[in-house]
């Protein structure tokens, strides 16, 4: 068997948290996620990966948890499943929560399974729907951006950059042929509707680049994501409101129809 990837052993970890703590859906709302849907599609995206992997590894290990579904009861489970759930199904809902918490929203890149020493690299935060809230937001948003951009007429030439890490006012550079760079700010909801953000730096740089500047919003994570593309968003007929934050950062607020 071929050396399973870093993506797909989170995927994994994710499938067994969710079929451990399933009682009264406790996982769920441990980590601020809705239904099992919203979960399936941020963690998925999350890695790059597909939300039926994570619904089928969860059902791997249903017959071993109590829960309402019968899951692969008939199927002899496989080593890799055997080996995750032997070092981590032991975990308690609390450590568990914060061990994928850990592994979700820090460094994708780097090998998840180390052991329970990873415990403590969890993100600690005090509101436990911010987790979905950043996953929604950030990394999975920003994954399907980056698996669909080709899909907009405008994108389709270009070649693409992440610059989420570097702090310049948007996510992703796209460079045309023989044309000025286009700037993307990707967003998330998880419902058809709602209330999305802009820092400073990304308002300031949205009013500079003006028509290269676009927000791609993708919608409805909490059932099948929809994308929704808005050119020069403060010049769209958005109403963004100015509003002062506990940091002193101000940042600007705009309700997304559906």
């Amino acid at each position: 068997m071929s050396e399973m990837t870093i993506a797909n052993k989170k995927l994994m970890l994710a499938g067994l948290y969710l079929s451990k703590f399933d009682t009264n859906k406790e996982g769920l709302k441990a980590l601020g996620f809705k239904t099992l849907q919203e979960a399936y599609n941020s963690f998925a995206l999350a890695v790059g990966g597909k939300p039926a992997s994570v619904k089928n590894y969860m059902q791997e290990f249903d017959p071993y948890f109590p829960n309402t579904r019968k899951g692969w009861h008939k199927r002899e489970i496989r080593q890799t499943r055997q080996d995750i759930m032997n070092e981590f199904g032991g975990l308690n809902l609390e450590e568990f929560s914060e061990l994928v918490r850990a592994q979700f929203a820090g460094n994708l890149d780097v090998d998840p399974i180390v052991g329970r020493t990873a415990v403590a690299a969890g993100i600690k935060d005090g509101d436990e729907s911010s987790f979905a809230r950043r996953m929604i937001t950030g990394q999975a948003a920003e994954n399907f951006f980056e698996e669909n951009y080709r899909d907009v007429p405008k994108f389709t030439d270009c070649t693409i950059q992440r610059t989420t890490a570097y702090g310049c006012g948007f996510d992703f550079k796209l460079t045309p042929p023989a044309a000025d760079f286009l700037a993307v700010e990707v967003k998330g909801l998880r419902a058809p509707s709602g209330q999305i953000q802009l820092t400073e730096k990304e308002f300031k740089m949205a009013q500079y680049l003006a028509s290269r500047f676009f927000l791609y919003v993708v919608t409805d994570f909490a059932h099948t994501p929809k994308p929704r593309l808005i050119e020069n968003p403060l010049d769209a007929g958005i109403a963004f409101e100015e509003r002062a934050v506990k940091s002193e950062q101000r940042v600007w607020v705009a309700q997304i129809a559906a």
